[in-house]
């Protein structure tokens, strides 16, 4: 971690010198990066087959520590990439990185929710047209940008009159449910686009 702002120091200059924009419907996407912690990757089966089913190939990239326990399979994700790092630089290490990049996808989907450096320094060096994430700070390469609301206090009510029993933040199944559900509903190319997120429902329209 010694030189890791040479990391975020890269990561502004690609940020810079990024390309415009883009956009790509959920229809015409054939390969998606979808970018987790380790102790998520349970919670993402359910949107992962989704995806599946809508014949998109799945690139899995886990940010895990040791503690966690991480299948080396996970169905209809090929290939699953368990993240190295470079200690120093606090960045993928180049052997990844050439991994990475051979596996790179038309989408980007960011689920992780704790700050994590070298998944930032993936998802701002993807060659993805459509990035989806959760904003950590300035650094921010994501075109549909996913919003977390704050913990609702215990036995507090939801806008929709819905009770809160002590709910807190949405986990990374529920993020990716959020986000497969607001990009099936762009349906014209729209840039910097933020939805806050709520469970959502057969009846909700898309928020931009």
């Amino acid at each position: 971690m010694l030189f890791s702002f040479i990391t975020k120091w890269a990561i502004k200059r690609q940020l810079k010198g990024r390309q415009g924009d883009g956009f790509c419907p959920f229809g015409g996407a054939k390969r998606l990066v979808l970018m987790a912690q380790g102790k998520d990757v349970q919670s993402l089966l359910p949107g992962i087959q989704e995806m599946v089913r809508a014949g998109i190939d799945v690139t899995l990239v886990i940010d895990t520590h040791r503690k966690d326990k991480v299948s080396v399979e996970v169905p209809g994700c090929s290939p699953i990439l368990v993240l190295q790092t470079c200690w120093l630089l606090k960045r993928p290490t180049r052997a990844f990185l050439r991994n990475f990049d051979d596996n790179d996808g038309d989408v980007l989907i960011d689920v992780s929710i704790s700050k994590s450096l070298p998944l930032l320094y993936l998802a701002v060096r993807s060659r993805s047209i459509f990035k989806i994430g959760v904003p950590k700070g300035e650094s921010n390469p994501f075109n549909l940008q996913i919003l977390l609301p704050e913990s609702s206090p215990r036995g507090g009510v939801a806008e929709d009159g819905d009770t809160e029993v002590g709910r807190s933040k949405p986990n990374a199944g529920e993020l990716l449910q959020s986000a497969l559900f607001y990009w099936k509903k762009i349906g014209v190319k729209e840039n910097n686009l933020c939805l806050l997120y709520t469970s959502p429902s057969p009846r909700d329209g898309a928020t931009s």
